[in-house]
């Protein structure tokens, strides 16, 4: 009997301690990074070895106690604790088994369905416990042996079975990793689990609980002639020294970490000396490329000093072609084109170089090259250069250049310039066919430099408009003080030749009359009849002549009845159909305005009649919240804007009248017009809404 007592103590010793440091060995490895999903968790697992461990080593001092080997102080709170280890150390490898197949089945909500079903089953264990506490509160010892059973069966065995799953997902983890010891112990360890969990659990202690009233630890003696405890301890020391070996491969994996980083910092030198490389090559590239561009910008700047100092068109092309020139050496020579005005044909502006050579023929080669490239760019309105004998747009230049290393195949270029927004010319250079051609960095550099050109050149057109404009406002003040003189005279003349003498014969009229009427009364009354005939010949010569100073209609009822009165007189004067269109609301606006717009039709129509050949005008008059706008068009003969502007300031002075007129009143005044097609003007006019006033 003693032997047999010793024999269990020491299996239940044995029993926790592999337990125990199965715990202990797994704990330690749980804290540790690792790229194993079960390393997650572990620390169940170790908490499950490290409680039930400490659970069998309390059951030997109460199987001491309870065979009065030692007294322990409390034996039934022993007990309970015991049992309560039990418990926990089953719910953590059922939370352990659980986490491990949630976290290889990849699911997101893994850690709280692991929760939900450990709950389940502690709620199934504490409603079969508060059941057997309930039915036998006389024997407090009785129940805690059925609580004991009740957890191995609802919680021991199915935590076996959980974690067996778990481990054999790892084990297929280690295979895929090459790891096939690994893998070969982790199927040991399985194999003795589920011994351990299913068969050991199953045979319990004998209680009031089924099954194990009939399948018990009794009938496990008697099937096999030896206790169930001595199974059970047996297969722990196999799942905790195979659990403890398959952890090696924690082992591994920190080895292969540190030869990956070794691999991994020879691999980052390295690239660390091919960074340095490479960077030493960018930085003298980025020096080379510095100083050109440092060379660029100079050259640049230079030439933007040069075109600001004059304003002189001649002198600024002269001086922009003597800095490229300057600039770069390579440049053998260089033209630029302009057309100044519209449609007028294109002049060549300056051409240097083109007699450097010996060769005659070289040089009448080059200079029809880049005449024709200068035309074409001017024509085609986009740069373009000399390759291949015919002249290609210079975008098709820049996709060969991404071939050839930065080379076009090119040896003249030219670049349009742009005025005002058009191109109004070309700017075009030429190299030696024995240089090198252009490149890239070249056509850049060209293109800035026609771009500093064109502002150059627009700056001084429009200096030269400012000017010209300047000189024909003197003009225009000269002939509105000669209008205004002539006028004067015009008026003092009527006023002298008509109305005055007139006048004067009423004057002595009446006079005759008064003797007539004292010696004749009938002579008087003739006479006057005679005079009040004279006195309204009179007055419709003078309400004439106010009428050609400001017809009163224009201000009595407004632009649209004035100037439906100036196109009726206008088609009775010169049988031309003369038709108005009043687009809009009709309504008073600004005097000032109204009476601008009446003088711009009246000049326009003065023209017409003296110049168009119309057989029809039409005058349309729109009226907008915030602006007013008059067009006048004709079908007659037209006319070259652009030959008007360079003829003679006395055929022009009509349209300048009319564009100053406009602008009085911050308006615009656009003339439209070519030979054979007729003339439209277009007067453009805003108006502020609080000084309208509708027609009533």
């Amino acid at each position: 009997m003693l032997g047999s007592w010793l024999i269990m103590v020491f299996v239940f010793f044995v029993y926790g301690l592999a337990f125990f440091s199965m715990g202990l060995a797994v704990w330690l490895e749980a804290g540790r990074a690792s790229g194993f999903r079960m390393t997650r968790s572990l620390r169940f697992l170790a908490g499950f070895g490290i409680l039930h461990g400490v659970h069998e080593w309390m059951e030997v001092f109460t199987r001491l106690h309870d065979t009065a080997v030692i007294t322990l102080p409390y034996p039934f709170l022993i007990h309970t604790v015991s049992i309560f280890l039990l418990i926990i150390s089953f719910l953590l490898l059922i939370i352990f088994g659980l986490q491990m197949i949630f976290t290889y089945r990849e699911e997101e909500n893994g850690r709280n369905h692991t929760l939900t079903i450990a709950a389940l089953f502690a709620i199934v264990f504490s409603a079969g416990a508060v059941v057997i506490l309930a039915q036998n509160r006389a024997c407090p010892t009785d129940c805690l042996t059925m609580i004991d059973v009740l957890s191995r069966y609802t919680l021991g065995i199915p935590g076996a079975l959980l974690a067996a799953w778990a481990l054999l997902l790892q084990r297929r983890a280690f295979q895929e990793r090459g790891m096939q010891f690994c893998a070969r112990d982790i199927r040991w360890a399985v194999l003795a689990l589920f011994l351990y969990g299913v068969v050991g659990q199953f045979f319990t202690k004998p209680s009031a609980l089924f099954p194990s009233t009939v399948i018990n630890s009794d009938l496990f003696l008697q099937l096999f002639g030896f206790p169930v405890q001595i199974l059970r301890a047996a297969a722990a020391s196999v799942v905790a020294v195979f659990i403890i070996r398959a952890l090696r491969a924690f082992e591994l994996e920190r080895q292969q970490q540190l030869v990956d980083a070794n691999e991994a910092r020879l691999a980052a030198q390295q690239e660390a000396l091919a960074t340095q490389e490479r960077a030493r090559a960018e930085t003298e590239q980025l020096n080379r490329q510095l100083q050109i561009a440092v060379q660029d910008l100079t050259m640049l700047f230079e030439l933007s000093r040069s075109l600001a100092a004059t304003l002189n068109l001649d002198a600024l092309l002269q001086k922009t072609m003597a800095q490229v020139f300057a600039s770069v050496p390579r440049i053998e020579g260089g033209m630029i084109f302009l057309r100044e005005k519209g449609k007028r044909p294109l002049q060549q502006m300056v051409s240097v170089g083109y007699d450097g050579h010996n060769d005659a023929i070289a040089n009448k080669t080059m200079q029809r090259q880049a005449q024709a490239v200068g035309e074409y760019v001017v024509t085609a309105e986009r740069p373009a250069g000399w390759s291949g004998g015919v002249i290609i747009p210079l975008d098709e230049l820049t996709h060969q250049s991404k071939q050839t290393a930065g080379q076009t195949d090119a040896f003249v270029v030219g670049m349009p310039l742009i005025v005002q927004d058009r191109v109004a010319g070309s700017l075009v250079l030429s190299l030696d066919a024995q240089d090198a051609p252009f490149s890239s960095r070249d056509l850049s550099l060209i293109d800035t430099v026609a771009s500093q050109l064109s502002l150059a050149i627009e700056n001084a057109v429009l200096y030269r408009e400012v000017q010209a404009r300047e000189e024909l406002r003197g003009e225009m003040l000269h002939q509105v003080v000669s209008a205004q003189e002539q006028e004067r005279q015009r008026i003092a003349r009527e006023l002298h030749d008509g109305v005055g003498q007139m006048l004067t014969a009423l004057g002595l009229g009446l006079a005759a009359a008064s003797d007539s009427l004292t010696r004749s009364p009938e002579r008087g009354a003739s006479q006057l009849a005679e005079l009040k005939a004279m006195s309204g010949q009179v007055l419709n010569e003078l309400q004439g002549l106010i009428a050609g100073l400001r017809p009163s209609v224009l201000d009595d009822m407004g632009l649209v009845p004035a100037l439906r009165g100036l196109a009726q007189a206008f088609e009775t004067r010169t049988k031309i159909s003369a038709r108005l269109e009043v687009n809009g609301r009709s309504r008073r606006i600004q005097p000032e305005i109204e009476t601008e717009l009446f003088r711009i039709a009246q000049e326009a129509l003065t023209n017409i009649a003296k110049h168009a050949q119309a057989n029809s005008v039409t005058i349309q008059l729109t009226f907008n919240p915030q602006a007013i706008h008059l067009f006048i068009r004709d079908d007659g003969i037209g006319f070259d804007l652009d030959a008007i502007a360079l003829a003679e300031s006395g055929s022009r002075w009509g349209l300048l009248g009319m564009q100053e007129r406009a602008a009085l009143v911050h308006g615009t005044c656009r003339i439209h017009s070519e030979p054979g097609a007729g003339t439209t003007i277009q007067v453009d006019i805003p108006i502020l809404e609080e000084l309208i006033h509708a027609v009533h």
